[in-house]
């Protein structure tokens, strides 16, 4: 994925999850980003490491 900013459609694509489930994720805080006009804006770098932070806890 080459965008620097996802959209929640993005996101759940990346993941293999439902929008659903990012839109509860993003309203719960468990993963960054912001809401612009309405719509939430993920940027491509905080999911990396917000991906990198998880794959570190379950290694531990």
């Amino acid at each position: 994925m080459n965008k620097e900013n996802l959209t929640v459609k993005d996101v759940a694509e990346y993941l293999n999850r439902s929008e659903t489930t990012i839109y509860n994720m993003l309203n719960n805080g468990e993963l960054p980003g912001i809401k612009l006009g309405g719509k939430w804006i993920v940027r491509k770098k905080d999911l990396d490491e917000f991906l990198n932070n998880m794959l570190a806890q379950q290694q531990n």
